[in-house]
């Protein structure tokens, strides 16, 4: 077997790897480095630092290509950016920011590669001052912000108009914002604002109708309007809702009650207080153990059982906060 095939079989190292080397030789237009064994690599002078010697530890990136002296071809230059991509790809998830450079343009979006992982940008999420001139675009090191992520597959697709997008600007409760869900689980989803800023959603804020997951009523980077319900004082925690920019139907179901009117419904909770009541009208009503029972301290579950069918009359509504108590029997001895 000749050296030169005996080293590129002992070769282990992959393209991209980063590995510490000994300087073993430095000549005029290249520096030889001691890889381990009898592997050893080259890169050209002009990478290396002046304050290098011979004998000194030093970092290289493998390019995975073989000179024609059998030698590992590899940079010294670039390495502690490619350490600084590393450490970024790490922590790499939907939201995240990367820089890419654009290498092909097709009919859909640009292209381009960030560690070792395909980096898919759609003109439908480049902001607006991309579109001055799409041939100035190749070559281009461009900033943007994850919107999907499959770490299987290798692949990224990224947005420049949420990146150009004023950052965590402050929000105030109440205010309308449009955003894009960028996570989407079955109790929650995480959304970016037009604003740039992250937000939560709780399956609790997003219909009036029960639903079993957020999955079954949104689309993954689909774009919606969000309701801001909560935040913290940097805004590193902001809640939004989707219902509450709709009437809720059972709103008008409730003005159309009045005291002393009769209803009728299913016990579905027992509290020490008293008593949920699920009415037939698709409302929820309390009955207080106390007010219906003229004995001290009787237990709400003497009165009442889980699942039982109730009738009664309405002896509280309160319209601010929409609670309705009920008497569902007249006061008698126990």
């Amino acid at each position: 077997m000749k050296m030169k095939d005996f080293n590129i079989s002992m070769t282990q190292y992959g393209k991209g790897d980063i590995i510490t080397g000994t300087i073993v030789m430095i000549g005029q237009k290249e520096v030889v480095v001691s890889l381990g064994g009898l592997k050893e690599g080259v890169f050209d002078k002009s990478e290396l630092d002046p304050a290098f010697k011979l004998g000194d530890a030093i970092l290289v990136m493998v390019t995975g290509e073989i000179d024609d002296k059998g030698c590992l071809v590899v940079h010294h230059k670039g390495v502690n950016k490619a350490l600084e991509d590393k450490e970024k790809l790490k922590s790499l998830k939907v939201g995240s920011e990367l820089s890419f450079t654009v290498n092909s343009i097709n009919t859909s979006g640009l292209l381009g590669e960030f560690m070792g992982y395909r980096v898919f940008l759609p003109f439908s999420q480049c902001a607006p001052a991309d579109y001055v001139n799409r041939n100035t675009l190749l070559s281009r090191e461009i900033s943007a912000i994850v919107i999907e992520l499959d770490n299987i597959k290798k692949s990224i697709v990224c947005s420049t108009k949420l990146m150009h997008n004023a950052q965590n600007e402050p929000v105030e409760i109440g205010q309308v914002l449009s955003g894009s869900v960028i996570k989407l689980e079955d109790k929650y989803a995480l959304v970016l604002l037009s604003n740039g800023a992250k937000a939560k959603l709780s399956i609790t804020d997003a219909s009036y109708q029960h639903i079993k997951s957020l999955k079954d009523a949104l689309e993954l980077n689909h774009e919606y309007q969000f309701k801001v319900l909560d935040f913290n004082q940097d805004f590193s925690r902001i809640s939004v809702g989707l219902k509450q920019l709709k009437q809720n139907p059972l709103d008008e179901i409730f003005n159309t009650l009045s005291l002393n009117d009769e209803v009728e419904g299913e016990v579905v909770k027992i509290l020490p207080v008293g008593a949920v009541i699920k009415l037939d009208n698709g409302l929820t009503a309390m009955a207080i153990t106390k007010e219906n029972s003229d004995r001290a301290n009787v237990a709400t579950h003497h009165i009442y059982k889980l699942n039982s069918r109730v009738k009664g009359y309405i002896s509280n509504l309160n319209n601010e906060t929409k609670k309705i108590n009920i008497i569902t029997k007249k006061i008698t001895n126990q």
